[in-house]
Order: structure tokens, then C-alpha cells, then sequence
């Protein structure tokens, strides 16, 4: 994988720790609120968004050193994914409580 792409995606993923935080914080706080039976589930995977920036920004290196295009492609894709998923939980779990 090309260089420009891992120093890229690094940017990338220390703005996304930066945002998550942000997130998070409002996120914890609407969970906080929260009478459904998954919001302990649902705080565990709001704290999970900026591990999971740090580890895909660091695990990106790893993998494109050791295991080659495939899985690095993964690994940058993968704190995004996670990130969407968990902003449609939250979103299904608003609708749910209105």
C-alpha cells in the first residue's frame, strides 16, 4: 500500500479521536437517559469510538508491514463502519423511546 494512504489515514484517525470525544461525551449523556434494556451496551460501544480510531490508525501500520493490501484496506475501513453502526443504533434507539 502506498505510503501517502497509511499518513493519510493516520490524519485521519487522530481527527477521528479528536471528534469521537465529542461524540462520546454527548452520547454518554443521551445514554444516561435512556430506559431500554441495551444502553449499558450502547455505553460500551460509545467508549469504543475513539479505541477503536487509535487502534485502526496504529493496527493500519502493522497490517500493511505484516499481512499485506488486503487486511490494511480492512483495518482503514473498519473505525468508519464501526462509527456508522454506532451512530444507527443510536439513532433506531431514539426512535424506539419517542
Amino acid at each position: 500500500m502506498h505510503i501517502a494512504i497509511l499518513i493519510g489515514h493516520t490524519i485521519l484517525c487522530i481527527l477521528g479521536v479528536l471528534g469521537s470525544f465529542f461524540l462520546t461525551t454527548g452520547s454518554v449523556i443521551s445514554i444516561a437517559n435512556m430506559q431500554v434494556p441495551w444502553a449499558p451496551a450502547l455505553l460500551v460501544a460509545a467508549l469504543g469510538v475513539p479505541v477503536v480510531f487509535v487502534g485502526a490508525g496504529i493496527l493500519a501500520w502493522v497490517a500493511n508491514s505484516l499481512w499485506g493490501q488486503a487486511l490494511t484496506i480492512g483495518v482503514i475501513a473498519f473505525p468508519w463502519i464501526y462509527l456508522a453502526l454506532f451512530v444507527l443504533a443510536m439513532l433506531v434507539t431514539f426512535r424506539v423511546q419517542a
